[in-house]
């Protein structure tokens, strides 16, 4: 048996199962995963033409027949927990500081490594590879987001030697480069958060739309009309473009490539709704987004702000919109991620009253 698994107790003597013949195997196997009833701890047993699914209660099943099992079912192996795997490489002491919270990118893993624990990197990423069967790489951040595109360093410490992944997300597929194009998987649950506002035939554009994840999830979970989305980075546009193709969502997202500043004053058209996922000096690009608002837009802008200052940006953007003779009224302040101790990743929400 391998050294990084083992397996649970032995099965009880008898198990609910639900027997078929094996040409109806896979169509009572989806039924059962469908409806909850498959066993999570236990495989199915072949035998003389027929198969057994072990099943977690009594019930009535298509194309298969209920009943005891009076033999044994071959257990799942389970993976070993981290500290299961590092438990005679770290002492106690360094256990306690392994990261707990992991960003996850398609199947690639983002460790943050405590400064004290890096003369052990190495291992400590190969224990999360081990026991995470659909991870391939672990990278470790070798710089924080930076630069006019916000890109950051990252360096592979198992696994594949890959930074390119396909991410899925809200039910779209996002292929995309950790070192090219900026993008957070933990802004996931904000993103589905926003398409759920848009209402129908709306026009909405994203500026700063990076590899696409925003359009993206409004297109698929909205019934807006069009979603544009501009981006300044030439190798995140180049993979927002793919993205697009991939989704099969030509129809409803049109990208542009260049400075907002550049491409914004060109478009013959105001929106309904303007995201603005620029989480540091967003608001200096206020202007311009109020520029191509319709009365009554909606706009969402983001920024990084410690807790006891979310009131007094709100207060400053507030003033800066009144101050261009767009005043608008904030609906919502939403936390939609913790960047730091005390520090939010917050949306304003705010509807352009003329």
């Amino acid at each position: 048996m391998s050294r990084y698994f083992y397996k649970t107790s032995n099965s009880p003597s008898s198990m609910l199962a639900a027997y078929t013949e094996l040409k109806h195997a896979e169509k009572v196997k989806q039924y059962l995963l469908k409806n909850a009833l498959f066993h999570p701890g236990y495989l199915p047993v072949k035998e003389l033409g027929f198969i057994y699914f072990p099943i977690t209660k009594k019930t009535t099943l298509p194309m298969a027949k209920v009943v005891n099992a009076t033999f044994s079912f071959p257990e799942k192996e389970k993976p070993l927990t981290v500290d299961e795997l590092l438990k005679d490489d770290l002492t106690p002491g360094e256990l306690k500081l392994l990261p707990r919270s992991q960003e996850i990118v398609g199947d690639i893993m983002i460790l943050e490594i405590p400064e004290e624990l890096e003369k052990k990197e190495k291992i400590i990423a190969e224990a999360y590879l081990k026991s995470h069967k659909t991870i391939s790489t672990i990278v470790k951040k070798k710089e924080m987001h930076s630069g006019a595109f916000r890109t950051r360093k990252v360096t592979v410490l198992a696994g594949k030697k890959s930074k390119e992944t396909i991410h899925a997300e809200n039910g779209i597929k996002l292929k995309l480069h950790l070192e090219k194009t900026y993008f957070s998987a933990r802004s996931g649950n904000e993103r589905l958060r926003i398409a759920q506002q848009v209402k129908k035939g709306e026009e909405v554009l994203v500026m700063f739309s990076g590899a696409a994840p925003y359009p993206l999830v409004i297109a698929k979970h909205s019934p807006a009309k069009n979603i544009y989305g501009i981006e300044l980075n030439p190798l995140a546009h180049a993979y927002a473009d793919e993205n697009i193709r991939l989704n099969k969502l030509e129809n409803k997202i049109v990208l542009y490539r260049g400075d907002v500043y550049d491409v914004m004053p060109k478009l013959k058209k105001k929106f309904n709704r303007i995201v603005m996922p620029l989480p540091k000096t967003g608001e200096e690009f206020l202007p311009l987004a109020l520029k191509k608002s319709k009365k009554g837009s909606i706009i969402h802008l983001y920024s990084f702000l410690d807790e006891k200052d979310i009131d007094t940006y709100a207060e400053k953007v507030r003033e800066i919109c009144s101050k261009h003779k767009h005043p608008v009224k904030i609906l919502a302040k939403v936390k939609c991620g913790q960047f730091s101790p005390g520090v939010f990743r917050v949306c304003l929400d705010m509807k352009v009253l003329k």
